[in-house]
């Protein structure tokens, strides 16, 4: 029970759409963490900018006021903001030696306004480093290079990188929640709904859906599926007065002209009259027949009928059954075989004894020589199945053969009104089955697979 409870909560289309959820959250989230890192680096750069042109216009102050000599002494001796450890300076281009702050090797730095990244070496055997270093030319001609190593950076991109994690892992952990959330909601909701409407189609226009306060979708759906609920109710109300109104009307008429055809039976006494008038009296009972048959298809379509269904095993109905319509196969030629399992449904036993009857006569009016009546257990579902070695149904016929009033060319000239198949197929919705039809396997004399039709029920 659990098991399918889940399976119905968490449908493929129901997993599509916590799945699709949860990637445009992570993805957003995603988005979100690399703009602000980008952010942050646009922000270190420019602070590091902002560095190199404070370090720069120190120097170049020392230089205006003591010329080459005080630049070198104050790189040298590192003072003001040049005495940062993150920052090298380099002097070079002159008569004298090339003056080297915090440099192991004199980087090569392209004269421009803007600073530019570098591979910065401090000292000997030690691995190069990124950097952003600035050049200009002096008055005298020589090049003052100004830069900043970013060994900071690597501390950064490991404490971003540790914060990416936790907040990946919280991101999905939140985005899986909010999506399992999202879609229990939906499912539940919808399921509602389905299943009020499942109540509907069954007969029960009684069912309603509860009325809810949040002003969504979903109330407006359930708004107008009550509406709906209400307007069937009242067309089937007024659909069981009239076919109740109408059977009384046309089944007296139909009554009295089958008595009056009988009475005029018996006052002549020409064979020819009396032939025509037993014709004209069976096409009173088949009139009368399909007068109730179609009444009873209209009520069983329309819902309106009692809901008497029970626990019920479709061998034993089938077993009855068999045994009523073995003589009258014996006298029509027809071997009729029964072939039965244990079946249980909960159905109605009065409707599948009549769709089952109505099946039976089909196969032997307008089957071959051999009916087998066969009853199983097909996983959640209880089939009782009529099996005929006739020349059967085209499989462009079998869907229109449901219908009301269809009769097919090769049963035009066989009794009946072309409502069995319609009346079984009534009963297999009413019940939340259907009826298949499909090729038998009872090979007949020339080769025809014959029919197999199946009433299919929920077990």
């Amino acid at each position: 029970m659990i098991r399918k409870a889940l399976r119905r909560r968490f449908s493929p289309t129901m997993v599509r759409l916590v799945g699709a959820v949860f990637v445009l959250q992570l993805f957003s989230n995603a988005a979100a963490i690399f703009f602000l890192r980008t952010q942050l680096v646009e922000v270190i750069q420019a602070d590091r900018v902002r560095q190199v042109v404070d370090v720069r216009d120190d120097l170049l102050a020392a230089y205006y006021d003591g010329g080459r000599g005080e630049l070198a002494d104050f790189i040298l001796a590192r003072r003001g903001s040049a005495a940062d450890p993150t920052v090298f300076v380099a002097l070079t281009g002159g008569q004298g030696a090339p003056v080297l702050s915090n440099l192991g090797a004199l980087p090569k730095v392209p004269v421009g306004p803007r600073p530019v990244r570098v591979k910065v070496i401090h000292g000997v055997g030690l691995p190069p480093t990124d950097g952003v270093a600035l050049a200009g030319k002096l008055p005298d001609g020589e090049t003052l290079i100004v830069g900043v190593g970013s060994n900071s950076d690597r501390r950064f991109d490991l404490a971003f990188a540790t914060a990416i994690g936790v907040t990946t892992a919280v991101a999905i952990a939140l985005a899986t929640l909010s999506a399992a959330l999202l879609g229990l909601v939906i499912s539940h909701r919808t399921h509602e709904i389905a299943e009020t409407a499942a109540e509907l189609a069954s007969g029960n226009f009684g069912a309603r859906l509860p009325s809810g306060e949040a002003g969504d979708g979903f109330d407006h759906l359930r708004g107008q599926i009550n509406l709906m609920a209400e307007r069937i109710d009242q067309l089937v109300s007024q659909l069981a007065a009239v076919s109740g109104a109408l059977a009384h009307d046309l089944r007296s008429p139909v009554t009295r002209l089958t008595a009056a055809i009988e009475r005029a039976g018996t006052l002549v006494d020409e064979p020819q009259a009396i032939e025509a008038l037993e014709a004209a009296r069976a096409d009173a009972e088949g009139l009368r027949t399909m007068l109730e048959t179609a009444l009873e298809l209209s009520r069983l379509e329309g819902g309106a009928v009692t809901d008497r269904r029970v626990p019920l095993d479709l061998a034993l109905v089938a077993e009855d059954l068999v045994e009523l319509y073995e003589p009258l196969a014996e006298q029509e030629g027809v071997t009729l075989v029964a072939q039965l399992q244990p079946a249980s449904v909960v159905a109605d036993r009065e409707m599948v004894s009549r769709a089952l009857s109505n099946l039976i006569d089909n196969a032997m009016k307008y089957g071959g020589r051999h009916i087998v009546v066969r009853t199983r257990r097909d996983g959640t579902r209880g089939e009782v199945a009529v099996i005929d070695d006739g020349p059967g149904i085209a499989p462009e016929d079998r869907a229109r053969v449901v219908e009301r009033f269809v009769r097919l060319d090769n049963a035009r000239t066989r009794p009946g009104g072309g409502l069995g198949l319609a009346m079984v197929a009534a009963v297999a919705r009413l019940h939340g089955g259907e009826l298949l039809l499909g090729e038998g396997d009872v090979a007949g004399e020339d080769g025809a697979r014959g029919l197999s039709a199946t009433l299919s029920l929920p077990r």
